[in-house]
């Protein structure tokens, strides 16, 4: 048993794979668990066989801190000690979607489209910077504790740019898109044909394709369409059906030309019933929140970010949201509806959708009490943040909304300015 690879100290096994063996471990330096693959060397293995291998490790050690999303697993760092190469990772506990492929354990629609949601928007991500999964299947999309979904395991991808050899005719057969096995030149809609594979399974707990050997496998991969998911499972709507359909198109040009198209075709499906007690999903917020002025300039990580930290909540008309005197602290973002800011019983302003209330509150941080009220002139919801909730996001996200509230102050300012300007305009005119 290992004791400590590289600067890391072993805690426990965890499992073994296809090219290695994992390993619980802890990071003296970020004081966190970490996930250790250790590759293995394999004298029993043929010379193609170790190739393979090679590759798989030089592939996932290239994208170490380069893919950051909050839906893919972290590969943190890599190196070698003693001829043993090994890989670090984001430790994720929870298990993996294979475990709700299974008849008896299948996940709820809505919740299956919200993991599609997800793993597209990861795989954007990824794309954008230059990289195809090519092994996407439940086995590769874990689970953490909180039920929310991690991409892992690069090794068989494809890097635009990298300083490695790609290797061709990887992936999961009953996953493969029709072009891998054809041998042909890949692009990310590959990983969408797989996606709605493993959507399919997800709903169903039967995988798309299915054959008695591996050659029949292949050829109803290229060759034939599987029944709709909703001749399995009577609950899947016809537009899920119509979304894994077209994922899993024979022809490229026949499927989303983009992540992003069929993310938006998933958007509609996004339902309640996976939620929070205020019935929205974490994407619905995410789509609700990426639409808001205020959040214009967070990048989607970011974002994803600030979804996890937020309060939602929703006002009914004339309900407080901030009240005159008081010594609280902390700031929301109108997300529907509107609201209104009165000072000793004086209208201030009047607060849109995507603007922010409260957030001087935040700025001074003096302790100094409130200076108005804040109160919904129609049901509205309301995205609020503690002082806490801000401490607790990342510098990168931190700045994002200080650069918000500038913006805000500026707009303000020259609100301000303008009602001055006028004000004097109408006294001059009236002047005898």
């Amino acid at each position: 048993m290992l004791e400590t690879i590289g600067k890391y100290r072993i805690e426990r096994f965890i499992g073994k794979g296809a090219t290695g063996s994992v390993y619980l471990a802890a990071d003296p330096f970020s004081q966190r668990d970490v996930a250790v693959k250790v590759m293995e060397d394999r004298p029993d293995a043929n010379a193609d066989v170790a190739r393979l291998q090679q590759r798989f490790f030089e592939t996932e050690a290239a994208l170490a801190g380069k893919l950051r999303h909050p839906h893919i697993a972290t590969i943190l760092d890599a190196g070698a000690e003693n001829e043993t190469r090994y890989l670090v990772m984001e430790y994720i506990e929870g298990g993996s979607l294979a475990e709700h492929c299974d008849p008896e354990t299948l996940l709820a629609v809505s919740k299956v489209a919200e993991i599609g949601f997800k793993c597209c928007k990861a795989l954007e991500y990824a794309n954008q910077n230059g990289v195809v999964h090519r092994d996407l299947k439940p086995a590769n999309i874990m689970l953490t504790q909180d039920f929310d979904i991690k991409i892992s395991d690069f090794g068989a991808a494809m890097v635009d740019r990298a300083e490695i050899t790609q290797v061709l005719g990887v992936g999961s057969p009953a996953y493969m898109s029709p072009e891998q096995i054809q041998g042909e030149t890949l692009n990310f809609q590959t990983d969408i044909f797989s996606l709605g594979a493993v959507l399919y399974h997800l709903l169903t707990g039967r995988r798309p394709f299915t054959g008695e050997s591996v050659d029949e496998l292949l050829q109803q991969i290229t060759e034939i369409d599987p029944p709709p998911a909703s001749a399995l499972r009577h609950d899947v709507p016809p537009a899920l059906d119509a979304i894994i359909a077209r994922a899993l198109s024979k022809g490229r040009e026949q499927r989303y030309a983009s992540w992003e198209e069929m993310a938006n075709a998933l958007e509609a499906l996004l339902g309640a019933e996976s939620g929070d007690t205020l019935g929205l999903t974490e994407a619905e917020r995410f789509n609700a929140m990426r639409r808001l002025g205020f959040f214009k300039t967070f990048s989607e990580v970011e974002l994803w970010e600030v979804v996890r930290q937020a309060s939602w909540r929703k006002f009914e008309t004339d309900e407080i949201l901030i009240s005159e005197g008081e010594y609280d602290a902390g700031f929301f973002v109108l997300a529907s509806g509107m609201a209104k800011v009165t000072a000793r019983g004086e209208l201030l302003n009047i607060i849109s959708v995507g603007e922010s209330v409260g957030e001087f509150s935040v700025i001074r941080r003096n302790g100094q009490a409130r200076m108005a009220t804040v109160s919904a002139t129609e049901p509205s919801w309301a995205i609020g943040f503690s002082v806490e909730q801000l401490e607790a996001m990342s510098d990168e996200v931190r700045a994002r909304f200080n650069e918000a509230f500038l913006g805000l102050l500026i707009d303000r300012i020259s609100l301000i300015s303008g009602r001055l300007l006028h004000a004097l305009q109408e006294k001059k005119i009236a002047a005898p």
